[in-house]
């Protein structure tokens, strides 16, 4: 007899082809659904940052500018797989997916570590210049407003790409020059939704950093998951339309269903003697 995964899932998953929610009736079903595996995935997240960030806080402590790039270097590399695997939860509960969630993680965990850390090293290094920048600033006599405004550009940019990067990396396989190009397509192609996602993540993050040790205890509730689930909301339907993944998904799923119903189909019914 076929064996029907759909049935043991961790929260229930509606009809693929329905007509979803939107907007925060959508964001609040997902939460009613998924949060705890959003949890859990942050959670793990957050472990995988942790080393960067305690060289990033030794570093604005004791204002040394090298902690605060090595720590960024070492969060965004460490930090990274963790993160992937945390948007791979996200965008299998934005297409209703069913499955284990523990072993869906493990899955996509193994399968995108190696292409994230190009975009984790350099994510961390643009980090642990931001966090310099905060070190050097203060000891400047007069702070130009052109380097106020080239930092908030920069940041505004930087998140906009690296939204798209890492959300191609739990949906598609693509080379280097493929990847990033994909990137700038993405971020100048749809341009609002960019600002969207860029503004989303920068509040939060840099809200984060400048009211440290504040924000610490907030940051145990919503971690990565909630700045992610937002962007990831903004975007996705961008993502699907690039990429047709659910178009995707629905074909293997079909063919998979076909190859099991004709070869239990070649053993014939049962008989009693």
């Amino acid at each position: 007899m076929f064996f029907d995964r759909s049935k043991y899932t961790d929260a229930p998953k509606q009809d693929a082809t329905a007509e979803r929610k939107k907007g925060a009736a959508r964001f609040f079903e997902l939460l009613g659904r998924d949060l705890m595996p959003f949890y859990k995935a942050s959670l793990l997240c957050c472990l995988g940052c942790l080393p960067g960030f305690v060289l990033m806080a030794l570093g604005l402590i004791g204002n040394s500018i090298l902690f605060a790039l090595l720590g960024g270097v070492v969060g965004g590399v460490l930090g990274a797989p963790f993160l992937c695997g945390l948007l791979d939860t996200i965008l299998r509960a934005l297409r209703d997916e069913p499955g284990f969630w523990w072993e869906t993680y493990k899955k996509a965990w193994r399968q995108n570590w190696k292409e994230s850390l190009l975009p984790g090293f350099l994510l961390g290094l643009l980090s642990g210049c931001w966090v310099s920048m905060l070190l050097i600033l203060p000891a400047m006599k007069e702070i130009p407003g052109s380097v106020l405004i080239c930092m908030g550009a920069g940041i505004l940019i930087a998140a906009g790409l690296f939204t798209y990067a890492f959300a191609q990396i739990p949906l598609v396989q693509l080379t280097p020059a493929q990847f990033f190009k994909n990137c700038v397509f993405f971020f100048l192609g749809y341009l609002p939704r960019t600002l969207g996602v860029a503004l989303v993540q920068c509040v939060y993050w840099v809200a984060f950093v400048l009211f440290l040790p504040f924000t610490l205890l907030p940051m145990l509730v919503t971690g990565f998951w909630l700045p992610w689930l937002i962007s990831l909301m903004i975007i996705y339907p961008t993502l699907d339309s690039a990429f047709s993944v659910e178009k995707e998904i629905r074909r293997r799923r079909e063919e998979e269903l076909k190859a099991s119903m004709e070869q239990d189909s070649m053993f014939g019914p049962g008989r009693d003697d």
